[in-house]
C-alpha cells in the first residue's frame, strides 16, 4: 500500500512538536538559547538536544555543588531559635566599677575589704580573724586596725564581757546630831551599823557578806580588802560639811505651824568616784539617804589566753591593757567604766548578749 506523502509530512510535524516540547520541559527561561544555524549547514535536532542535555547535567552539578557549600556554613555557624524573644540594647552598657564607699550585708566597706585583699563577696569575711590576734575583721574595721596583723589591733578591753554582778545594795543616812557630833547609818542587810563623826574627820566602809565594818584609818581599811578578804572594795568618806536647817513652816493642808528639820550633812566619797553626797536627817524614822552599790562585779576577757578578772567594786579602779578603768556603775545588763586618763565611759554587756550576736 502505498502512503501518501502528505501522511509523510504531517507525522513528521507531530514528530518535531514533539521534541520541542521535550526540550522546554528540561530547560527553563533564561538558560542559553539554541545557536542559531551557520549558513550552509545547520545542526540537526539531535545534536541540539545532546548539547542542551550536557548543559543541564553541569547545572545540576553546579547546583549540588553550592548545597554541598551552604550545608557546610550552617553547620559551621549554627542558629538557634527561642521561644521567647530577647531585645539587646541599641548601646552596649558600660561596666560599672565597685564602689569602694559602699558597705556590704556584714558591715564592713568594699574598700576596706579590696585594700587589704578580702573578698567584698565573702559572708564570711566579718567573723573571720586574718591574724589570730583574737578580734573579727568587723572588729578590727570598726576600730580601723590592720585585720592582718597581730601588732595592730583594737584595744583589748573592747573584748572584757561582763561575767556575772551582784546587785546588793548599800544605804546611808543622816540618823541623828548632837552637841557638834553626828550620827551615819549604814545598812546593806537587817541590821544596820552607826557611826558617830565630827567635821573634818574621814572612814573607810566596808561591806561585805559578814555584815558592814567601818574602821578610821587607811592602813587597817588595806588590811582588811584585796586579796583573799571577803571585802574587794572600802569605800573612804570625808564628812565635809553640816547645813543646819530647821524651824517652824505653815501646812497648808491644816493651817498649822508645824516644826521642821531639814539639816543637812554634806560627805565628800574619795574613792575614784569622787562625788559629794548631800544627806537630810531622817524624818520620822524615814531615811533621806542615798543607796550604793556593794556587790561584787566580775568580767570576763575574751582574748585568747585571759579569763576572768575581778571581782571589783563600784568606786574601784583596776589596771588593763596599759589603761586604768574605774567601776562607776553596774547592773546584771550593763557595766560601766570609766577609762583614765581619757575619762572616756565604755558600757560593757553580758557575755550571752555577744553570743546571741554571733
Amino acid at each position: 500500500m502505498k502512503i501518501s506523502p502528505w501522511w509523510l509530512g504531517g507525522a513528521g510535524a507531530l514528530v518535531i512538536l514533539g521534541l520541542v516540547g521535550l526540550a522546554f520541559g528540561f530547560f527553563q527561561p533564561g538558560w542559553p538559547e539554541l545557536a542559531e544555524a551557520t549558513g550552509g549547514g545547520g545542526k540537526s535536532v539531535l545534536s541540539e538536544l545532546k548539547q542542551k542535555t550536557g548543559e543541564f547535567t553541569t547545572k545540576l552539578g553546579e547546583l549540588e555543588e553550592k548545597k554541598k557549600d551552604l550545608k557546610g556554613e550552617l553547620n559551621r555557624h549554627r542558629v538557634f531559635v527561642s521561644r521567647s524573644l530577647v531585645f539587646l540594647p541599641k548601646d552596649a552598657e558600660p561596666v560599672k566599677p565597685l564602689n569602694p564607699e559602699q558597705v556590704t550585708e556584714d558591715g564592713i566597706q568594699v574598700g576596706w575589704k579590696l585594700k587589704y585583699g578580702l573578698s567584698p563577696e565573702d559572708p564570711d569575711v566579718a567573723q573571720r580573724d586574718e591574724d589570730q590576734d583574737g578580734f573579727t575583721n568587723l572588729e578590727e574595721y570598726e576600730k580601723k586596725s590592720d585585720p592582718k596583723d597581730p601588732a595592730s589591733s583594737p584595744s583589748k578591753w573592747v573584748k572584757v564581757k561582763i561575767a556575772s554582778v551582784d546587785s546588793s545594795k548599800m544605804s546611808v543616812s543622816f540618823s541623828g546630831k548632837s552637841a557638834g557630833r553626828y550620827t551615819l547609818r549604814f545598812k546593806a542587810g537587817a541590821k544596820p551599823k552607826d557611826v558617830d563623826v565630827g567635821l573634818g574627820e574621814k572612814v573607810w566602809v566596808l561591806a561585805s557578806t559578814k555584815g558592814i565594818e567601818i574602821v578610821k584609818s587607811e592602813e587597817e581599811a588595806k588590811g582588811k580588802t584585796g586579796g583573799t578578804n571577803v571585802c574587794p572594795h572600802s569605800i573612804p568618806l570625808l564628812v565635809k560639811d553640816y547645813k543646819d536647817d530647821k524651824g517652824k513652816r505653815m501646812d497648808e493642808k491644816t493651817k498649822t505651824e508645824n516644826e521642821y528639820d531639814d539639816s543637812m550633812l554634806v560627805l565628800q566619797r574619795m574613792d575614784e568616784i569622787n562625788e559629794t553626797i548631800e544627806i537630810k536627817i531622817d524624818e520620822r524614822g524615814r531615811s533621806r539617804g542615798v543607796e550604793w552599790s556593794v556587790g561584787d562585779v566580775r568580767l570576763i576577757s575574751l582574748v585568747p589566753g585571759e579569763g576572768e578578772m575581778g571581782p571589783f567594786r563600784v568606786g574601784q579602779g583596776f589596771p588593763y591593757a596599759g589603761k586604768t578603768f574605774v567601776v562607776i556603775g553596774a547592773t546584771p545588763q550593763k557595766v560601766t567604766l570609766r577609762m583614765k586618763p581619757e575619762e572616756e565611759l565604755v558600757d560593757i554587756l553580758p557575755k550571752e548578749i555577744l553570743t546571741k550576736a554571733l
